[in-house]
């Protein structure tokens, strides 16, 4: 019970009190890992899993006892913190009504959005398949009834049927002077062979005159 000749701890925004709960909060939770730390097996060992949820539980109830033991020895923004947490009560109802809003409009959301995701997931599957159909006809082969269609209603391709390649017209005036050059030139060549010949003789005579 709290004594009256003592003063109250001054606190100037409960914001400042609620994070000296969180830190000794922590604290209490860090000395209770190293107490399970040094059991056989560390803190995941099965001795740590076996006292956890108890030690645990004590400490959640512990933590609660003080914190509430404290709340007559504190004055929150010039009130009597008691006093406080009742004046904010329905502040924080009001709050506690917007998370719950918020958090209603957060699960309609998440199911319009499974929703969807289902149903793009079908249309796109319906896509792909569109689209492996218009790649096949794209591809098209012939089949072998198509084949002997073709075969039997194809008409023999004719010689005339075959356009002249370009400058087809100067291809045959060239070759035809170039066979006549190698007529002319197998007439003679004979002749100046023997030309040849005697020319080397009258040297070959020349040369042996003393």
């Amino acid at each position: 019970m709290q004594n009256e000749l003592l003063p109250r701890i001054i606190v100037e925004r409960e914001a400042d009190w609620i994070r000296v709960q969180g830190n000794s909060d922590a604290a209490l939770q860090s000395a209770l890992e190293a107490r399970l730390s040094a059991l056989p097996g560390g803190s995941k060992g099965d001795a740590a899993r076996r006292v956890r949820p108890a030690l645990e539980e004590r400490l959640k109830a512990l933590q609660a006892r003080m914190w509430e033991m404290a709340k007559p020895n504190l004055r929150v923004n010039g009130f009597n913190y008691e006093d406080f947490v009742e004046t904010t009560e329905p502040f924080d109802e009001h709050l506690d009504r917007d998370i719950w809003s918020v958090n209603t409009e957060r699960v309609n959301w998440e199911t319009k959005v499974v929703e969807r995701r289902r149903v793009k997931a079908g249309e796109v599957a319906n896509l792909l398949d569109d689209l492996e159909l218009r790649r096949d006809a794209a591809t098209w082969a012939p089949s072998a009834e198509d084949l002997e269609q073709e075969k039997s209603t194809a008409r023999p391709i004719r010689p005339e049927d075959v356009p002249p390649p370009p400058r087809h017209a100067e291809v045959l005036e060239t070759w035809g002077k170039t066979v006549a050059n190698f007529s002319n030139l197998a007439t003679i060549a004979p002749e100046q062979l023997a030309r040849a010949e005697r020319v080397q003789a009258v040297q070959e005579e020349i040369a042996r005159l003393p």
